[in-house]
């Protein structure tokens, strides 16, 4: 750790990430100290990291002058000669982009931008003899990129003076009657359990955190309190009074209020209480082995018969995961040739959705357990695809997230497989939002996929699972040879589920279309995705177009040996690269084909672009593609 100067020894630390301001462990200010042997174990851990101080538990109250702020902190200065005079004896920190802290003693609340624009404080409020509320700056000697912090020679570290704090304004006050009440919903157990919920985030850190995805935090924690039969205006309540004060900096009263209304309106049913009790057992963890009687099951107006307009009345809107792309139930089929990156956008779904961020398709920012049966590629997906996708996406905290995998796909016959699905899923105290099935194929192992029996019988089972979890079911499948008649197969999968989408190979990436929505209209526009290299991998980046590649501007072959799947498969048996006469000899052999016409139809199928020979070779790309 750099050395403190000596106004500032005894102050409680914590470390913060290398080069940056997020806190190193979980809890954040919560674990500061100062115990010098459990500062020298987190040095071990990490000598790079930076440091911060915890204001509240050290008594301090800084003022945070970010640069935008500096004009209107020198007019302050100007216009009040008793701030001047206290700020002139104050300890200062130059922060590496030219802000300030200054720094004193006392409490006060944490706050963002609420004296002016730039201008921040990081405090603490006590509550019952203890610090509830508080913040932290880093400390000088630690460094980012744009330079290091560095204390101002000088000064002191002086009681807050009153001039100073009564500049802070009052917490802006907004009709927080405006959110819904469920007295039906609102009971007092119910309360308890969502009070005790409120508590273990609390002690769990699970607190927002500016700079550490506070407003995804938020928005999470909201949507839980609403998911156990609590309405908004109780919500608020329970998380202005139990949960806000943790928060660094709190929130202010009207932004609690639209997080709430925020996550009523993506959440199903959660506005009306309607769903409280439906297998979130992260709720009801502190109750394990205890009896509950749930309340008795809302009645659901649409299963009776209905005059058309109370029916529609009473019909919502679809909820999705990603808007009009993934709804929240029900179940879908995304499919594709060959190489197209199917697998690659479906799993930038399914990580956007478990991380919980917005990526490029405008998910809700809340994380969903997402479970990704990865039967194609699972040590890919681990080692490869889903690092390029954190670098992408910037994410450092690689533990930050609800994504399960699982390396095969269980037959649709195997029982016992499904069972111990259930089971590994209960034991994770997980339950999924998305189930993502990489390929259909392989869940119809031993089933005839072009008998619509078989596939009527496959996609029940697949709508039996989106009904379990509550979730929607995402199958990944490939076109047959004529890839202008659709998803290979039975037309039965397309009448079926619920959602159809479609990749088609593009030059230097893919087209995506949804097909099918069932309860809602499908727009003509297409998506484009460019392939982007990171590392060892790739990633599929939206972009306004893509050169052609349709069948009617690239000439396929009819012949299967001279495909794109056959060819990868004798170059993979080739160790990936070799000569354009061995390739044509290796073909040529295997199928008993005269060696010239292997060579003339490899020349004239222009899918295999990307293999083509370089300097008279033909070779497997470095980055991986969908096949």
């Amino acid at each position: 750790m750099q050395e403190l100067p000596d106004i500032l020894k005894g102050v409680k630390v914590f470390p913060c990430v290398p080069l940056g301001k997020l806190p190193a462990t979980k809890e954040g200010w919560y674990v500061a100290t100062s115990d010098s042997s459990q500062v020298a174990e987190w040095q071990r851990i990490n000598p790079d990291f930076n440091w911060a101080v915890a204001t509240g538990p050290s008594g301090l109250f800084v003022i945070d002058i970010d640069p935008q702020g500096l004009d209107w902190w020198a007019k302050l200065l100007e216009r009040d000669a008793d701030i001047r005079e206290a700020v002139g004896k104050a300890f200062q920190v130059r922060t590496p982009r030219g802000g300030l802290h200054v720094y004193f003693r006392g409490e006060g609340p944490s706050t963002a931008s609420r004296i002016a624009e730039g201008i921040d404080t990081r405090g603490g409020i006590r509550k019952d003899g203890k610090i509830v509320s508080g913040g932290y700056v880093l400390l000088p000697g630690s460094r980012t990129d744009k330079g290091t912090y560095e204390a101002l020679p000088g000064g002191q570290i002086l009681p807050l003076p009153s001039s100073i704090a009564g500049i802070i304004p009052e917490r802006a006050k907004t009709d927080t009657l405006g959110l819904a009440k469920n007295p039906d919903a609102d009971q007092p157990r119910n309360v308890s359990w969502a009070l005790d919920l409120i508590k273990s985030y609390v002690a769990g850190g699970r607190v927002s955190i500016e700079g550490r995805g506070g407003n995804n935090t938020a928005f999470q924690v909201a949507a839980s309190i609403l998911d156990k039969a609590i309405s908004p205006a109780v919500c608020f309540d329970l998380l202005w009074e139990h949960w806000n004060p943790h928060c660094s900096p709190p929130w202010d009263e009207w932004e609690i209020e639209q997080i709430i209304r925020n996550a009523a309106s993506y959440g199903e049913d959660t506005e009306g209480g309607v769903k409280g009790f439906q297998a979130n057992e992260d709720a009801f963890a502190a109750f394990v082995g205890q009896e509950f009687e749930p309340p008795a099951p809302v009645e659901r107006s649409r299963d009776k018969i209905h005059f058309l307009h109370e029916y529609a009345d009473g019909v919502n809107d679809p909820a999705w995961l990603i808007p009009n792309v993934l709804p929240a139930q029900g179940t879908g089929m995304l499919y594709g040739e060959s190489g197209s990156y199917k697998s690659f956008l479906t799993l930038d779904m399914a990580l956007c959705l478990a991380f919980g961020v917005p990526g490029q398709w405008n998910a809700p920012p809340v994380k969903n357990d997402v479970l990704f049966f990865a039967g194609e590629g699972p040590v890919a997906t681990a080692k490869k695809r889903w690092p390029a996708w954190m670098e992408w996406q910037e994410i450092e905290f690689r533990n930050d997230h609800r994504f399960l995998i699982k390396d095969r796909v269980p037959l649709y016959t195997d029982t016992q497989s499904w069972e111990n699905v259930k089971a590994d899923l209960a034991e994770l105290k997980a339950k999924p939002s998305l189930i993502v099935i990489d390929t259909l194929a392989r869940l119809l192992t031993g089933m005839d996929e072009n008998s619509a029996k078989d596939a009527t019988m496959v996609t029940t089972f697949l709508e039996s699972l989106a009904r379990y979890y509550e979730c929607f079911v995402l199958v990944v499948h490939h076109t047959g040879k004529d890839q202008a008649k659709g998803a290979r197969g039975s037309s039965a999968f397309h009448s079926n589920f619920d959602t159809v989408i479609s990749t088609k190979l593009k030059q230097g990436g893919s087209e995506l279309r949804v097909r099918k929505q069932k309860d809602a209209d499908v727009s003509d526009e297409l998506s484009y995705f460019a392939v982007k290299e990171i590392g060892p991998s790739i990633v599929l980046e939206r972009t306004a177009n893509l050169a052609d590649m349709s069948p009617s501007k690239a000439q396929s072959s009819r012949y299967a040996w001279a495909s794109v799947e056959e060819v990868t498969r004798v170059l993979a048996g080739l160790g990936g690269e070799t000569s354009a006469a061995v390739l044509e000899i290796e073909i040529a052999g295997k199928y008993g084909i005269d060696r010239d016409v292997v060579k003339k139809q490899l020349a004239k199928n222009d899918a295999l672009t990307f293999l083509r020979p370089a300097q008279g070779k033909w070779a497997i790309p470095k980055m991986e593609f969908d096949l």
